[in-house]
């Protein structure tokens, strides 16, 4: 027996359990709307939810930074996904692709009102002509073979999400 079909017969033999079904997506429950999940889940993994108010971009980003905010980068969301804290923000929106990644303090503008329940709904809102585009939910993380948890090690230290009305 050659070595290929030996190894397809170890896998083919062996008695690997069968995994259990996924558990079902947990939908916005009638208490809770999409804004207050958005914010709930996106705190949940690390990120920092501002509403905007009445007050300017530049007044909100000042009374959270400080007016000094040279490692801070502003960038434009689409829109929002409640289930996951995430949002969506397109390469054409960008000076340059690196903005997202170079930025030790990342803050994205989106409107409250672009919000969507589910990944599902937002997939089908990515622009046909995009050419990239990213999905950002909290502050870049990576752990290594040790379990080592860094924040920031590929891209920014935080990210705060600007809704804006």
């Amino acid at each position: 027996m050659k070595s290929r079909e030996a190894i397809l017969y170890a896998i083919r033999s062996a008695n690997v359990p069968t995994a259990s079904p996924a558990a079902a997506v947990e939908r916005v429950s009638s208490e809770e709307n999409l804004l207050t999940q958005f914010q709930r889940v996106l705190r949940d993994v690390g990120g920092t939810p501002v509403l905007v108010g009445d007050a300017t971009i530049d007044a909100t980003l000042d009374a959270v930074f400080g007016p000094t905010r040279d490692a801070v980068v502003r960038v434009s969301g689409r829109f929002a996904v409640a289930e996951n804290g995430a949002v969506y923000v397109d390469a054409s929106d960008l000076g340059s692709r690196t903005d997202i990644v170079r930025a030790e303090q990342l803050v994205i503008v989106v409107s409250a009102s672009s919000i969507v329940e589910t990944m599902h709904e937002a997939v089908r809102l990515i622009p046909r002509g995009s050419a990239c585009g990213w999905f950002l939910s909290g502050p870049s993380k990576t752990a290594d073979v040790e379990q080592s948890l860094v924040i920031g090690a590929q891209g920014s230290k935080t990210l705060h999400v600007l809704l804006t009305p």
